[in-house]
């Protein structure tokens, strides 16, 4: 039986403030952690056993997840003292994976594509590894695949290591997209104990070996290192949600049947709503927003492009655009938080913004209040 492995042990720094107490694979995405929604992707592609790779904040997952059964799944973990690479990783989960292939993701990126599917061409390449792959403009970021004809990657590049003429950068290229399947000969190319990345050592040898290859995906693809990725992520898989046949019927917004929405409320597609949250008169909601339960909104407030999570309160004549709010934050009367197409605002965990206050982000860095800061001056 297929199983999985979920790597989430990474600091997540460049999303600070956002990751200093809460892991980057819990991030809410459309309401549920990031993380969550791969694993239930896995689950309707048949895998009922997964190992989560935890370090950084490794509490925090296992008290969410506990041992599984609320998703229906059997959930092991494996903790990773010191950085032991992502190869050293899956070798530290051997005993749970090696008598079957196994999946293997990063769990920081947001998906939507047929699992099942990459599973059966796994099968039927009868290599090694496959490799997820997607075919982007800008190929640098990211590790590049050179393949044949019949999905052979002939060669693997990580990032550091594809450097073409200046004029070929903009060239399209398919890239690493970090979900992988593997067949248990992996674990016999990886020394335990040993700090060692899949990526650089062992996917190389593989591909030298014609035992690798390729699964192009056309699905939701979208990592969320930074600010403003994980704002665009919600945005796209809200989107593809709401034209996912699997809605019995067309609808431009997902809105929890507990929201309460009280008087003329308008809803500019597309938004979510979570459980239990009340928007109160004269709001103006959306486009592309996302906002979590049990969230009190009062009356004459605007929210647009931006994300609100769980048990936030945000007080009259409030104004949101291009911001992050963080769970248990207050926004008092007459506020003003603005980002903009380039940064963001953003309010780490119970944060309060004093009445009058405007916080406005530059076009060089993004604006970020921390954990249980007050704010009783505007920033600009």
């Amino acid at each position: 039986m297929t199983k999985g492995i979920i790597l989430s042990g990474g600091w997540g720094t460049r999303l600070r403030p956002l990751t200093c107490f809460t892991p980057k694979t819990l991030m809410p995405v459309v309401n549920k952690p990031v993380i969550e929604r791969q694993m239930m992707l896995l689950k309707e592609a048949g895998v009922k056993e997964i190992v989560l790779a935890v370090s950084v904040l490794a509490d925090a997952l296992k008290s969410y997840f506990k041992d599984g059964s609320k998703l229906g799944l059997k959930v092991h973990y494996t903790d990773e003292k010191h950085p032991m690479g992502t190869a050293g990783a899956i070798k530290l989960a051997e005993s749970y994976l090696k008598n079957d292939n196994f999946f293997m993701l990063n769990g920081d990126v947001i998906l939507n594509f047929d699992f099942k599917e990459m599973l059966t061409k796994h099968e039927k390449y009868g290599g090694i590894g496959t490799i997820a792959s997607r075919i982007i403009e800008d190929p640098t970021r990211y590790g590049v695949l050179i393949v044949d004809g019949s999905e052979k990657i002939l060669k693997f590049l990580e990032k550091s290591e594809y450097n073409p003429p200046a004029e070929e950068r903009a060239r399209p290229m398919p890239i690493n997209a970090g979900i992988y399947i593997l067949e248990p000969e992996i674990f016999s190319y990886i020394e335990p104990k040993k700090k060692i990345s899949i990526e650089l050592e062992i996917f190389p040898k593989l591909a030298k070996e014609k035992k690798l290859y390729q699964y192009p995906i056309s699905g939701i693809w979208k990592d969320i290192g930074q600010p403003l990725e994980l704002l665009e992520g919600n945005i796209l898989l809200m989107k593809d949600i709401l034209k996912s046949v699997n809605l019995k019927e067309h609808k431009d917004n997902l809105i929890d049947a507990s929201a309460k929405l009280e008087g003329r409320v308008l809803i500019y597609p597309p938004v979510t709503i979570g459980a239990n949250t009340v928007i109160r008169n004269n709001c103006i909601i959306g486009p592309n927003t996302v906002i979590g339960d049990n969230v009190y909104i009062d009356e004459n407030s605007e929210i647009k492009e931006s994300l609100i999570y769980k048990d936030v309160y945000v007080s009259k004549n409030v104004r949101v655009e291009k911001s992050i709010i963080s769970d248990n934050c207050l926004i008092r009367d007459d506020v003003l938080l603005q980002g903009n197409e380039q940064k963001l605002v953003i309010l780490a965990s119970f944060v309060e913004v004093l009445k009058n206050i405007k916080i406005i982000a530059p076009t060089t860095t993004d604006l970020s209040i921390c954990h249980h800061e007050v704010v009783k001056e505007s920033i600009s």
